[in-house]
């Protein structure tokens, strides 16, 4: 199949809530996993139960992060895949969503822009990942697959 390549997340400048999600998870998972080793050598103070709980909440949070880690890699090897051999056709914003309820480190709140583009006769509609930056423009190139048109990739670096 043609998902050989490694997708690398980007902790900076995630693509999508999932990533967010991954982040959160991972960095909650690492830090009940420490404070349970933590408890393994040196007695913390619990109320009730023991320390090593801590690391087994950690294990639960590990357990929840996978899956969401697979699928956001099999997304982001799409993307990449749609980039390198998808078909480029020009796109025009329908629309542009901030999204205000998503807030992330330094950066402010991301974009989304939604993409018109035909091909072969037929109009299809593609979302974009988040965009930090505030997009410019009211056309954007879309890479699609062309056995399914449906399935297609808006160039961020179009929209800037």
């Amino acid at each position: 199949m043609y998902f050989h390549n490694f997708y690398v997340m980007d902790f900076r400048r995630p693509a999508s809530r999932l990533e967010i999600v991954i982040i959160v998870l991972s960095a909650l998972c690492v830090t009940f996993g420490l404070i349970g080793g933590l408890g393994m050598v040196i007695a913390l103070p619990t109320r009730h139960g023991e320390p090593g709980f801590f690391a087994l909440t950690g294990l639960f949070l590990l357990l929840a992060a996978l899956p969401c880690t697979v699928i956001a890699q099999l997304q982001g090897r799409r993307r990449e895949w749609l980039r390198r051999c998808g078909f480029p056709v020009q796109g025009r914003v329908v629309r542009v969503t901030c999204h205000r309820c998503v807030n992330y480190g330094n950066q402010r709140h991301p974009w989304t822009v939604l993409c018109e583009y035909r091909y072969e006769g037929q109009t299809y509609t593609a979302r974009s990942t988040f965009l930090w930056d505030e997009p410019a423009g009211q056309t954007a190139k879309v890479f699609l697959d062309q056995q399914r048109p449906g399935q297609a990739w808006v160039d961020p670096r179009s929209l800037g």
